[in-house]
């Protein structure tokens, strides 16, 4: 048997006792009650004696009755008479003929008598009865008494036996008290039961009833589970009651989640009892408000790491929280154990963990020399600093306490460094502070001019966690906002995993919500992961919120969305080089990015990894790390940039975007970043004149001269159907100084308009293309449209404008459907034709020579890629 855990002393009253385990009452044999068995077997004997004379009595079963009644001490025919008795006559009690057996013929004969009982049954053997007509089985009942032989004979049950609700064995006075007897027995009297039970298992009636009294031998309960027909007798209450093993757990279900049954567990199961605990937790009852705190009192008494998960992921239920509060408190080395590795990795657990951990932490700091050296170090206390006696207005005297904020205890919380990171805001002045964030006061722009920035938005993030880790409660929802008031670029970079996370979570308000935070903090950094959830949010409903918001943003700067993404990517404190050193004392290492912006890390000796290396000893151990953990954020942030960026330059060429030549050099050829995209494409002005950027910022033309663009000309990427003769001229320069682009341009597929295309109101060269269901619909959610003038979904059609304002209009057959996702139709292109807008057939058409090529490149392009 697994060790046993704490069982709630409450619960011992009612559990199943088991030999080695949680002693339960003790059990008083009744001399009174054991004279009335006695008595009713004897009134019982006619009925006995007349369906012993039954020609289907099983004669096994009659020998051993008949040895039973000249007094021979038979289980088998014990238990047939005592079946009679309880069956035919009044008031007869099954824990009295259960302590009559006990007293008179010992304890190993009394747990075979009731083992022999669980598969004896009484009267006519029922058979597989076929329906008749209609359905209808028809079967005969008596309605009292009747002719000699009526009640039928004494026999073995079997498989077609419906057992009655009422089998007397199956009540806790006879299977549980007699389990409780033996449990508690002489080892030499149990030893002998055991012995005398094991040549009874002779079906799986017997081996059921005998797993349940004996849990002890684990080997019986394996065959019992074998086959649960036997479980037609005892409940299933009995059978979760048998289990001892870790595999026995493996092979239940549903347990019912009772004191009784918990209790049992955790004295059989130890923490093996765990993943029956966790389905019990998460089982839908009706009454789950009532069955919940029953199943977490269970668990409370597991000290497992297993039990943080289970919890962990119970935060969003009434209880949850303070479920894990609890367990936290009873096994502290445990839990830190259990959440060090979840903490704060960019998951809703990962959060509550790290909560958790935090007060943990802070409230025993001394718990984390039981863990490896570094494991918790980012969620221990920092070292003391003394406190500030000058504080600015906003932070003096003394705040009234509030529920509001008192959950907050700064004592759980980092310190907060003043801006020369000498000082720390004394407890005092931290609660005013939490006062004012819970207001959103705008005296908390003064604390952020006084307070060091960093230690700021660690203090924000932790306050985040904490409320997160007590179950986010909604009247707390200040803690959530607080994070654009004093948080930074970490805390954007920790929040936006969460954003994407929770609307699947059943959170889609917070996500909402947290956008507002993104906002507010408004840094570049925040922008782009606004920008990101614009174009790669799971969540419609998200998505638009997320652009909405990009747009008020945008709005009050009055300029456009797209102006906003140019003037929104972070420079990440890289030089005028686009390069970054990572100082590491002794040793000195160069950041450059390859064609998609990864990083790399230049070694002195000029050799190139992809990551930077970890601090050793010999490096400075305050440089080293601080370098170490500026590469592995610029890694992260960088992610979600580059395959960002090099998309949104890859749209800007196919859309036609053009800037000034200022715009243009300020927002890309000298940013740090961007530049290693601008220097591995060619740019075209609207003159027609393609060039490139230098390394030193300076532009070339195709015979790589000096070019610069005249002060009123537009720059935009070149698409290669504009570029014309000088395409192969491009292509071969760039292959000479192995340049590598972001995204195919020069090598893009080109699809030209003949003469007589050009003239012609449709497309005949695309007309009959067949494209799947998925493509088709996948087009229609991309750079292509399927939407009318009021904004509903056709499917008629697929649509994209032209930077003039016409629409190349590609007429689908038979339609994409409204409501279908996955597998459909295939669709041919039944027409191809442009005009000033889309419809299910051409209207207005115009020349196809009048769209802009790029446009009309592409759309060609699209559908010949994407045909069968």
């Amino acid at each position: 048997m697994v060790e046993t855990v704490g069982v709630p002393v409450e619960w011992r009253e009612c559990i199943h006792p088991r030999r080695g385990g949680v002693a339960g009452p003790a059990v008083v044999l009744d001399e009174d009650a054991a004279r009335r068995a006695r008595e009713w077997e004897r009134a019982a004997r006619p009925i006995v004696d007349e369906m012993l004379e039954h020609e289907d009595t099983d004669p096994e079963l009659g020998e051993a009755v008949r040895a039973w009644l000249d007094g021979e001490p038979d289980p088998v025919g014990a238990a047939a008479v005592a079946a009679v008795a309880v069956k035919y006559l009044q008031g007869v009690e099954g824990a009295a003929i259960l302590d009559a057996w006990v007293l008179d013929h010992g304890l190993a004969f009394a747990a075979c008598a009731v083992t022999e009982a669980s598969s004896i049954a009484l009267g006519p053997a029922p058979r597989r009865v076929a329906p008749g007509p209609g359905g209808v089985i028809r079967i005969a009942a008596y309605a009292g008494p009747g002719p000699k032989g009526w009640r039928g004979e004494i026999r073995r049950m079997n498989s077609y036996d419906h057992v009655r609700v009422d089998q007397w064995i199956a009540a806790d006075t006879v299977a549980k008290r007699l389990r409780a007897l033996l449990a508690a027995a002489p080892e030499g009297d149990y030893r002998d039961a055991v012995a005398r039970l094991s040549a009874r298992r002779g079906d799986a009636l017997r081996r059921c009833t005998v797993s349940y009294l004996i849990p002890t031998e684990t080997a019986w309960m394996d065959e019992s589970l074998d086959d649960p027909s036997g479980a037609r007798v005892l409940d299933h209450e009995h059978v979760v009651c048998s289990l001892s093993t870790a595999a026995h757990v493996g092979r239940i279900g549903w347990i019912p989640p009772t004191p009784a049954i918990l209790g049992t567990l955790l004295d059989g199961l130890g923490a093996d009892a765990l993943p029956l605990l966790e389905r019990a937790l998460r089982y839908p009852y009706t009454n789950a408000d009532e069955t919940r705190p029953v199943v977490r009192r269970a668990l409370l008494e597991v000290a497992d790491e297993r039990l943080f998960p289970i919890l962990l992921d119970d935060m969003g239920e009434k209880g949850g929280p303070a479920a894990l509060q609890e367990a936290a408190e009873r096994h502290p080395l445990i839990a830190l154990r259990a959440l060090a590795p979840p903490a704060d990795n960019g998951t809703t657990r990962g959060l509550r963990a790290a909560g958790l951990l935090r007060s943990l932490l802070y409230a025993r700091p001394e718990l984390a020399e039981a863990l490896p050296s570094g494991a918790v170090e980012a969620f221990l206390p920092r070292p003391a600093v003394p406190d500030c006696d000058d504080l600015p207005e906003a932070l003096a005297g003394r705040p009234a306490r509030s529920a509001k904020v008192d959950w907050a205890d700064p004592a759980l919380l980092p310190r907060i460094l003043t801006r020369d990171g000498d000082r720390a805001l004394p407890a005092n002045a931290t609660r005013c502070l939490l006062h004012l964030l819970a207001k959103k006061a705008p005296e908390v722009a003064a604390v952020r001019d006084f307070c060091d920035r960093h230690s700021l938005a660690e203090f924000s993030w932790a306050l985040f966690q904490r409320w997160y880790s007590l179950g986010a409660p909604t009247r707390h929802n200040w803690a959530l906002a607080q994070l654009g008031l004093i948080g930074d670029d970490t805390t954007v970079r920790r929040l936006s995993p969460l954003v994407k996370h929770w609307p699947g979570e059943g959170s889609a308000g917070r996500a909402i919500a947290a956008l507002d935070v993104l906002a507010t903090i408004g840094s570049d950094v925040a922008l782009t992961h606004l920008f990101e959830l614009t174009r790669r949010g799971k969540y419609k409903g998200l998505k638009a919120r997320a652009v909405q918001k990009i747009d008020e943003i945008a709005a009050a700067r009055g300029i456009t969305p797209e102006d906003l993404a140019d003037r929104a990517v972070p420079d990440f404190g890289l030089d005028a080089q686009g390069t970054l050193v990572l100082d590491y004392g002794p040793r000195r290492f160069t950041v450059t990015f390859d064609q998609e912006l990864s990083p790399l890390v230049v070694e002195p000796n000029g050799k190139v990894r992809k990551s930077a290396p970890k601090p050793g000893p010999k490096d400075d151990p305050a440089l080293a790390p601080a370098a170490h953990a500026l590469f592995t954020g610029l890694k992260k942030d960088l992610r979600t940039i580059a395959e960002q960026e090099i998309k949104r330059f890859e749209l800007a060429m196919i859309k036609r975007r053009s800037w000034t030549p200022d715009d243009f050099h300020a927002l890309f050829v000298t940013h740090p970043l961007l530049g290693h995209i601008v220097r591995r494409l060619v740019w075209i002005t609207d003159g027609g004149v393609s060039f490139r950027v230098a390394e030193d910022h300076s532009y070339a033309d195709v015979d790589d001269d000096l070019f610069i663009p005249a002060p009123d000309a537009r720059v935009g990427i070149a698409h290669p159907i504009l570029l014309d003769d000088a395409l192969g001229a491009w292509t071969e320069l760039f292959a000479d100084y192995e340049i590598s682009q972001p995204f195919e341009q020069l090598g893009r597929p080109v699809h030209r308009l003949t003469d007589d295309e050009r003239a012609a109101h449709r497309l005949a060269r695309v007309e009959g293309l067949v494209l799947s269901y998925g493509r088709a619909r996948g087009h229609s959610q991309g750079r292509w449209e399927s939407v009318d003038a009021d904004g509903d979904f056709t499917g008629g059609w697929l649509a994209r404008r032209d930077p003039a304002g016409l629409y190349v209009v590609a007429g689908l057959s038979p339609g994409l459907h409204h409501y279908m996702y996955g597998e459909g139709e295939d669709q041919e292109i039944s027409t191809l034709w442009a005009g000033p807008a889309p419809a299910y057939s051409p209207k207005d058409s115009v020349p196809l020579g009048e769209v802009d090529p790029v446009t009309m490149s592409e759309a060609v392009h699209d559908l010949v890629r994407s045909a069968h």
